[in-house]
Formats: structure tokens, C-alpha cells, sequence
């Protein structure tokens, strides 16, 4: 149990010199004490969550293992009963003068959920002379379902039995469910000569209950050779130095439908209207969405080659591959529909995808002596890149607010920075007038001023790839070369590990306050790096700050003309009026504020100290280890300053995300 409000922002809107509670014991009418008043007297919510798991197997075996038939069903189903209750507190406004607020309100929901899972498959494994062959055939189904049922109503008549039961006012009642199935036969076979030639061949009958029965069912093959060149006759002198040597290829298919539960049903929702007829607010029901006929599996196709090699009795391990994936029948947003239609485009098999990428992996294992004691130590080195193109789409004019055609997975259009405004002369003969946020804002000198890539004397943002305006691609906000490094030593029971990871291209435009300042919105919070702005000797604002002891010890009566940012404007870079190539003024991407958005971050390094042997066998333990870890230690990032950069790098591009912590701890591993 806990209370029903616990909202702590309304705490920390509070201010310092906010009453709790008035002279006379009643709640103070203030933030702090309406919100304790909220906390105490408000109400009280309750969960009650039940879980019941469990996996039923069942295994059968002929000729000493030949045939193995295996049966597994599993199934977890959980209940949640969650209600809660509002009630009225009392504020005191002064002697004699307290008033009931807040809302009288009982509620009671219901959640049910079962998940069901049936894997039934045989293996068969039988080798001879040089030979060895094995397979398996299979059957899989899953089933999930959830339902809800809600109930509430107002006006509790008595606060020592708030209850829907006990209430009078108005009653609500809602029901939601939803459930999907998947069913398929799977199939796998393999075959190896020698224990140098090896071939597999897996195979996939999938339904699902997501798309239309028409469209329900895709076939998924999927096939690979390796060669082992290390056991070859022809390469005995190099086995000295080599421990692997193996080539391979493959190739594989899969199907998403991780789509919605229903997306292929138009659907109408019933809700309360928000006009009286005859004294009544009256249920209403919208139009359905549109819903495409091309709705099925998504499908992404597969292409690697690879290498593996081991060298010097396994020291030294190298794997290297190098594919191509390409993504049929993307589930995206179709075609670009006419505004007066009225409802988004469907989700549909609209796009095609192709991604080129590749995959290097080293890793490094030693021991040797020091102080008559071994030493073992390892390094680990990842390094992977992938670029993705759009190879179909239905965009002939290649609308830039659309997938297009030759389109690259996260390019940035935008403008080209030239500087800032240092002149009337110079503001008259470019016109920006097309790209002021608000219309109220006016253009000055300290304004920013790009680049006229088509020469007529405007700056503007065109809708199309052949018809940019000044638009042009600026960068790409996809990461690049993603790399990770894993340190690990050991000697005389002391044990080190350090883990680094980062990514070393990327591109980043930022549209939050949290690097704009009071840019974005003049109630914003005032970030340092922004006193950095232009500011003229003639600015009449800047001569009465002049008079302003804290603008003084700030530096900003102070003449600025070659500023890291422009001419002070709130709305500026007011993110509200669309980002990208559909926001206005700052908020349309420009190489001059473009961030590096690669880093390196020190995730983990971990000391730990094993105690000798003849000491816990003493206690009669098997083994005792004390260690002391720290995570996300230390990074280098060009955002280190605005954001922390692996966070917006895998979230959200606002930047509206919290940091991950610096984290350290300390702990004993006893075992018996």
C-alpha cells in the first residue's frame, strides 16, 4: 500500500519559505502544504500481483541416442488487482476559514495475462567413417492474452469506507484486451566430412495472428558451409603457427511481425464528446484508420562471409565477416497521402532496405612470470561499421519529409553556417525572413547567416532532393565504427578487469534547452557555454547592462563580435515549431552548431583480491573474494558538456534523458 499521490514535482516547486501546516494545525494553503495534504489525507492505492509459472518436459531416446524425440510446454499466467481512492483535504486560509479541494474518487482495475509456449521436435545425430549427420524437425506455437477491466466512480459518501460500492456520483466502466498467436515447423540439418567440410541447411514455417489470414504465413530458409583449411593435409607446416584456420559463408532469412496486435483491422474507438445535447455529453465513435492490403512479414535477408583464424596455441584469436542485409517489405509508413484525406498514412510493406557492414573481433591471451608467481593477463578488441540505404519507396518526386529512394539511414539536411549578420548592408542583401521562429522575432546584426547554395539572394528550405532551396546534407546521425575493449589480468590472487566501449562517428544536432539555453524558451534555465553570444557596442541593452554589477562579473557588458552563438533571442531555437528541415530558425540543423557525437567511456573497471587457499580452508570455505567496481567511471565526448553522449546516442534525440550513473560498489564472494 501506498498513498495515491505522490507526485514529487509539486515538492520541488515548493519554495523556502512555504508553511506546511497553519498555527492552528489545519494544512497551510501553499504548494508544500497542499501537496503534504495530498500525500497524507488524499487517499490510498494498493497492488496485488500473483504469478504462476512453471515447464512441463517429457523426453524419449532410441538406438542409444540416435533418435531423441523431446515435449515442452510452458505456461505463466498472472493476475493484478490494483484499486485506489481519492479523497477531499481540508486547507486552512486562515482563523476560521477552512475549505475541502481535491477530488472524492474510488477505482478498481483488474489485469489478467497468460502466455503459453509448445516446442515439440525430434534429433536425429548418427555418424559413420568420416561422416557425421544430424537434424531436427520441430513444431512451435505461442499464445499470449491480456485482458483489463477497469470500474470507477465519484463522490465517496464516507471517507472510512471509500469504496465504488459507496459512492454516488458518476460510474465508469471499461474493458481492453488483446491477444496474438504464432505457429510454425522449424527444421535444421547438418553434415560434416572429416571434420573439415561442414554444411547446414534451417528452415522456418511461420504463421502469425498479427497480419490477414491470407497473409499469415512465410517460409524462411537459411544455409551455411565453413571450411576448416587447418586440418587440410596440404597445411601441416603451418600448424605450428596456426590452431584455426576457417572460411565460411551463409545465408539466412527471417521474419518480424512485431507489429501491432491488430493493425490490420480497421478500428473504430467510442469516447465521451465534449458538447451537451439536451444537457448531456454524448458517446462518440470515429472513423476508422486506414489499413493497407500490403500487410504482411517483414523480411530481412542475409549475406556474411567470414574468416576465423587462431595462432600461436590459441594466444592469439581473429574473427573477421563482412555482410550485406538486405530488408524487404519494410513495416513503415506508406506513400504520402493528400492532407485532405484526413487520417495518416497506413503501416505497410512499403520500403525495401539494404545495409552493407562488417565485424572485426580480436582477442589476446598470455601468462609469464613475475616474481616466481604466473601472471595470466587477456585483451578483447571489437570494432563493427554498417551503412543502410533505402533501395525502394514510393516517392518519384523524393519528398524529403519521406523515405526516398538512394536515401542514407540518418543523413541530416540542413543549412550551411556563414558566419552571423555583422551589418544592415549584409541583412539586406540576403533575405531570411522565410525561417524566423515566430514571425515576432526580427533579423539583426548578430543573426545567423547561411549559406545561398542556389543564388537567389533567399535563404529557404525546399521540399524535395532536386529541389533542396539551400538545404543540403550536412551529416549523419547514425553511429559509426562502434568498438569495445575488454582488460583482464590476474596474478598471485589479485584479479583486475576493465571494460571500455564507445562509437567513433557520429553526428549529432542538438534541439533541446539543455544546449540552446534561453534560446529555446526564455523561462529555460541559463546554461553557461550560451553567455557566449553576440553583442555589439551600439546594443542599448548592453549599455544598461553596463550599470548591472552581475553582468559586469559575467563579462557580458562587454563588446562580443566574434561569439560562438548568435545575437540574444528567445524562440530562437524554439523547438515547438517542428525540428529538422520543418523547424525554424535554430532549430533547422546548420554545420556551425553540428556536435561530434562520438565518445569513449571507461564503463567498468573492477580490483578483486582472492584470499589464499590455506586461509579459508581454515573456515571451512571453498573460496573468499573481495572486490571493489566502479561503472561509467570516465568518458571523452564532444557532448560531455551538454549531455552524457551514450545516452542520447541509444534514446531520445531531445536529449531528455537521464545520465547514466557513476556507480561504485564494494562486496564479499563467500563460496562453501
Amino acid at each position: 500500500k501506498k498513498p495515491s499521490y505522490y507526485n514529487l514535482s509539486d515538492f520541488y516547486d515548493a519554495e523556502p519559505h512555504d508553511m506546511d501546516v497553519n498555527p492552528d494545525g489545519t494544512w497551510a494553503n501553499s504548494e508544500l502544504g497542499i501537496a503534504l495534504a495530498q500525500l497524507v489525507d488524499g487517499g490510498e492505492e494498493k497492488t496485488v500481483y500473483d504469478r504462476l509459472q512453471s515447464t512441463f518436459s517429457a523426453e524419449m531416446n532410441f538406438w542409444e541416442r540416435m533418435l531423441v524425440l523431446n515435449a515442452n510446454f510452458t505456461f505463466s499466467k498472472s493476475h493484478e488487482d490494483y484499486d485506489w481512492y481519492k479523497t477531499k483535504y481540508r486547507i486552512g486560509y486562515g482563523p476560521d476559514d477552512v475549505r475541502e479541494q481535491g477530488t472524492s474518487r474510488a477505482y478498481k482495475g483488474s489485469t489478467s495475462e497468460l502466455y503459453t509456449v509448445l516446442d515439440l521436435y525430434a534429433t536425429l545425430t548418427k555418424s559413420f567413417d568420416k561422416h557425421l549427420v544430424s537434424g531436427v524437425l520441430g513444431f512451435n506455437q505461442e499464445y499470449s492474452r491480456w485482458d483489463k477491466f477497469t470500474a470507477d466512480r465519484y463522490d465517496i459518501i464516507s471517507t472510512s469506507l471509500p469504496s465504488i460500492g459507496l459512492s454516488s456520483g458518476e460510474q465508469y466502466v471499461d474493458e481492453t484486451y488483446k491477444d496474438w498467436a504464432i505457429r510454425g515447423l522449424f527444421f535444421r540439418a547438418n553434415y560434416m566430412y572429416d571434420n573439415r567440410y561442414i554444411f547446414e541447411l534451417n528452415g522456418r514455417y511461420d504463421g502469425t495472428s498479427r497480419f490477414p489470414k491470407n497473409k499469415r504465413y512465410g517460409f524462411f530458409p537459411s544455409g551455411s558451409v565453413a571450411w576448416r583449411v587447418d586440418v587440410e593435409p596440404f597445411f601441416e607446416p603451418l600448424r605450428s603457427l596456426f590452431s584455426q584456420f576457417k572460411i565460411r559463408a551463409s545465408y539466412g532469412s527471417l521474419g518480424n511481425q512485431l507489429v501491432t496486435e491488430y493493425g490490420y483491422i480497421p478500428s473504430m474507438n467510442s469516447s465521451l464528446g465534449s458538447y451537451l445535447i439536451d444537457g448531456k455529453l454524448q458517446q462518440t465513435v470515429t472513423a476508422p484508420g486506414l489499413v493497407s492490403p500490403d500487410y504482411t512479414w517483414e523480411q530481412v535477408r542475409t549475406l556474411n562471409g567470414g574468416i576465423d583464424l587462431a595462432l600461436w596455441n590459441n594466444k592469439l584469436v581473429v574473427s573477421f565477416d563482412i555482410y550485406r542485409r538486405d530488408t524487404k517489405g519494410m513495416l513503415t509508413l506508406g506513400k504520402e497521402l493528400p492532407g485532405v484525406l484526413g487520417k495518416t498514412e497506413p503501416k505497410e510493406n512499403a520500403a525495401d532496405l539494404k545495409t552493407r557492414g562488417w565485424e572485426l573481433s580480436v582477442a589476446y591471451r598470455d601468462e609469464f612470470q613475475l616474481k616466481g608467481k604466473p601472471l595470466n593477463w587477456g585483451a578483447r578488441f571489437v570494432l563493427s561499421d554498417n551503412r543502410s540505404w533505402i533501395t525502394k519507396f514510393d516517392n518519384p518526386t523524393k519528398n524529403l519529409s519521406q523515405y526516398y529512394e538512394g536515401q542514407e539511414l540518418g543523413e541530416i539536411w540542413g543549412l550551411q553556417s556563414d558566419g552571423l549578420f555583422k551589418s544592415k548592408e549584409e541583412i539586406a542583401a540576403l533575405d531570411e525572413t522565410e525561417i524566423i521562429p515566430w514571425g515576432a522575432l526580427e533579423i539583426v546584426e548578430g543573426w545567423p547567416k547561411y549559406k545561398d547554395l542556389d543564388g537567389d539572394q533567399r535563404i529557404t528550405k525546399g521540399t524535395t532532393v532536386d529541389k533542396p532551396g539551400d538545404l543540403s546534407v550536412i551529416g549523419n546521425s547514425s553511429p559509426r565504427f562502434r568498438f569495445g575493449l575488454n582488460l583482464n589480468a590476474e596474478w598471485n590472487g589479485f584479479d583486475v578487469s576493465a571494460f571500455l566501449h564507445g562509437i567513433g562517428k557520429r553526428d549529432y544536432y542538438p534541439v533541446s534547452y539543455l544546449y540552446w539555453s534561453f534560446y529555446q524558451q526564455p523561462y529555460t534555465g541559463g546554461q553557461v557555454h550560451a553567455f557566449d553570444f553576440y553583442r555589439p557596442t551600439t546594443d542599448s541593452d548592453v549599455e544598461m547592462a553596463k550599470h548591472s554589477q552581475s553582468y559586469i562579473n559575467a563579462g557580458l557588458a562587454n563588446q562580443n563580435l566574434d561569439s560562438k552563438y548568435p545575437v540574444f533571442q528567445s524562440w530562437l531555437a524554439d523547438k515547438n515549431l517542428g525540428t529538422g528541415i520543418n523547424g525554424m530558425g535554430l532549430a533547422i540543423p546548420q554545420t556551425n552548431y553540428m556536435l561530434n557525437g562520438s565518445y569513449l567511456r571507461i564503463k567498468n573497471i573492477t580490483i578483486g583480491y582472492t584470499l589464499p587457499a590455506r586461509w579459508t580452508k581454515k573456515a571451512h570455505l571453498n573460496r573468499v573474494r573481495i572486490y571493489v567496481s566502479g561503472d561509467n567511471l570516465f568518458e571523452w565526448s564532444g557532448l560531455k558538456k551538454y549531455f552524457d553522449p551514450e545516452a542520447v546516442t541509444n534514446s531520445d534525440s531531445y536529449g531528455y534523458v537521464y545520465p547514466f550513473n557513476r556507480q561504485y560498489s564494494f562486496g564479499i564472494n563467500v563460496t562453501l
